[in-house]
């Protein structure tokens, strides 16, 4: 196999550091909060020197960016592609099952992301991309909705969105407090019977 075959998908040493460096910012942030992920912290986390974090992402501010850029299109890369590639008539139920299982559960994203919605607090800016962001799975889940069970209000679809993302939200909040991993169960059963009152709710149209 010649060399030029082998680097085919392979990815590029720069890519490699690049990603070594946001995963190590993403645990400083977890652990040191926004503001107090010092670039030092990233380079001993990640095992680097100062300046190849330097090199390989660029100074703080850019590393910041490129972590928020991370962090936030991860859920709604996710979300997208589950709406578009399940089953005919269950895009919404996938994306349930999504908001309530393992890929989502507390992790060094989840807190990283608790770390971001703190600063958002002080930074409008910031907030209002976090807001965005949100606002754009509430739109995917509606969409997915809206094609399942087509025909109902749309305030039912945007309400139905809001109330399963707000249960996940909440759900998630108190799994990082301790509560038991046993309530994922039922959190994720009230979530799918909102999609069950989509589906029942009379068409439009009528019957």
């Amino acid at each position: 196999m010649s060399a030029e075959k082998r680097r085919v998908g392979r990815p590029s040493k720069a890519a490699v550091r690049a990603d070594q460096i946001l995963d190590a910012f993403t645990r400083c942030v977890a652990r040191f909060g926004l503001e107090g992920a010092t670039l030092q912290h990233v380079a001993d986390e990640a095992g680097l020197a100062r300046g190849h974090i330097r090199h390989y992402v660029g100074n703080r501010d850019e590393l910041r960016d490129l972590f928020e850029q991370r962090i936030i299109s991860r859920f709604t890369d996710r979300a997208t592609a589950l709406a578009s590639q399940s089953a005919a008539g269950r895009n919404a139920e996938a994306l349930v099952h999504y908001f309530f299982g393992d890929e989502l559960a507390p992790d060094d994203d989840s807190a990283a992301i608790d770390a971001l919605l703190a600063a958002a607090r002080f930074d409008d800016d910031l907030r209002e991309r976090i807001r965005a962001v949100y606002a754009n799975l509430e739109k995917i889940l509606a969409t997915a909705l809206a094609e399942d069970h087509p025909g109902r209000p749309a305030t039912v679809y945007e309400n139905a969105a809001y109330q399963v993302l707000a249960l996940a939200y909440g759900h998630w909040t108190f799994t990082e407090m301790g509560f038991p991993p046993a309530r994922n169960a039922p959190a994720l059963d009230l979530a799918l019977r909102v999609v069950k009152g989509v589906a029942d709710t009379p068409n439009k149209a009528g019957p």
